[in-house]
């Protein structure tokens, strides 16, 4: 299994360990509260379903070569020293936990399955306990089982857990034997970091923040109103009141993406300004987004915190139909990306983004629409993702979420079985279930109305 040739420049070294600059990612990350950020629930779960027969020995050593391919699993980011700075470990065995789930009829073992998905996403990931990857495999009997992988959010993104399922998946059929294309290079993540700090320096920076002045002066950034005051302090677990558009749904945003020249998150977002004209009024939300971060090709397989997160203010005002309102956002989303920027910059420099936040009546909130990356390495059976013989992902259907550093979540993406899946993260010490379950609703019929007639009115979907 090859693994990435360091092309670093030389680290700083004290204490005979390696120091490296922290990424704007990391640092946004560092200016959380402890229990916020680099709390140990704050993780990225998968639970994945798999027929046949599982070599223990052999998933161990694969999740072993994939702690020792990827750097940021073995990561530690010391946030008491000034500067901060990140400290790449040697490798370590990844924990892996064997459990004998009690017999049970096929019937109810998807129950089974989705009680583990919820088990994953509340378990904990102390982030001074490398690696930072653990795994469960629970077995109904030697020819079904379910793999949950859990790692930590300072150490990995959702397009990561991708990577991180995917050379699992090539890493074990290597050590069962059999026949895998090698895994492409992957960078270590301190070069993403070296290239982006070059990226925030000289006449390029400057010409971008002048872009995100002219886009956000005076403007606040798009929040919810909440039921009940946001605490300082939540003590309740966060909740997620669930989005499933069915396949023929999803194609119709897929196909109104194609023929708009946009794409299914352009798609998302056009239909969530209309719910957000309706929760808040107002004819130019700007809607804190998460982006990938995966612009420079060269990192599309490297594991780490990429993502980042743009405020995007669309003008509605000039739309009559929906298909308006989608151009509108498209115009807006190229731009944006044009000029991309670490996200903590733009709130240091326009004041006015974070101006709602002082109001307990108001919930920070992110929309997040993930597509998938597309992988090239060739799996077993041309599949990246395989395990033995077959592997599924367990689709989440239960309410409990993932703890999040605060405010509200809206993230969805397209699953493995052609639906669009998703959920709004919320704490229910804020919010009601039933205020949640209600934008929810409203959103899911702007969608269908809006992917079946595009040229409709957009305030009358």
């Amino acid at each position: 299994m090859p693994f990435t040739q360091d092309v670093s420049p030389a680290p700083h070294q004290e204490g005979g360990r390696d120091r490296y600059p922290l990424s704007s990612q990391q640092e946004l990350w560092c200016a959380g509260a402890e229990s916020g950020a680099f709390g140990p629930r704050f993780i990225v779960t998968k639970c994945l379903r798999i027929s046949g027969y599982v070599d223990e020995v052999a998933l161990q050593g694969a999740l072993d070569d994939v702690v020792a391919r990827h750097e940021m699993l073995r990561t530690v980011v010391v946030r008491d020293a000034r500067p901060r700075y990140q400290e790449v470990r040697p490798p370590s065995p990844a924990p892996l936990t064997v459990r004998d789930l009690p017999a049970a009829p096929g019937e109810e073992r998807e129950a089974l399955a989705q009680q583990l998905l919820t088990e994953a996403e509340e378990s904990s990931v102390p982030v001074e306990e490398l690696p930072l990857l653990r795994a469960v495999l629970a077995r109904f009997d030697d020819e079904d089982a379910v793999l949950s992988l859990v790692t930590h959010h300072t150490a990995a993104d959702g397009w990561s857990l991708q990577l991180i399922h995917r050379d699992l998946a090539a890493c074990y059929a290597l050590r069962t034997g059999e026949d895998v294309a090698p895994l492409p290079p992957a960078r270590p993540y301190r070069d993403y970091v070296r290239w982006q700090r070059d990226a925030t320096a000289g006449p390029d920076a400057e010409r971008n923040m002048a872009y995100w002045h002219g886009q956000l002066d005076g403007a606040p950034f798009f929040t919810l109103p909440t039921d009940r005051p946001v605490r300082q302090v939540h003590a309740e677990p966060y909740r997620a009141s669930n989005l499933v558009l069915d396949a023929e749904v999803a194609a119709d945003v897929a196909g109104l993406a194609r023929t708009s020249r946009s794409s299914s998150f352009m798609v998302m977002l056009a239909a969530f300004s209309v719910l957000a004209h309706r929760i808040r009024g107002g004819f130019d939300p700007v809607i804190n987004t998460i982006v990938h971060g995966r612009g420079k090709p060269e990192y599309r397989d490297t594991v780490g915190p990429f993502l980042n997160f743009l405020p995007l203010r669309t003008d509605l005002s000039g739309c009559a139909t929906f298909l308006d309102v989608l151009r509108a956002t498209r115009a807006t989303c190229l731009d944006a990306y044009a000029h991309e920027v670490p996200v903590q910059l733009l709130e240091e420099a326009i004041p006015s983004l974070m101006a709602p936040m002082a109001d307990p009546a108001n919930c920070d909130f992110i929309f997040g629409f993930f597509e998938s990356p597309s992988l090239d390495a060739e799996g077993p059976a041309d599949d990246p993702y395989r395990i033995a013989d077959r592997t599924v992902g367990v689709q989440k259907r239960e309410t409990v979420s993932e703890q999040i550093p605060g405010g509200a979540a809206w993230n969805m993406g397209v699953a493995s079985t052609g639906e669009i899946r998703g959920a709004l993260q919320f704490n229910p010490e804020e919010f009601d279930e039933s205020t949640a379950a209600g934008w929810v609703a409203e959103y899911r019929r702007i969608v269908v109305a809006a992917t079946a007639a595009p040229e409709r009115e957009w305030k009358a979907l």
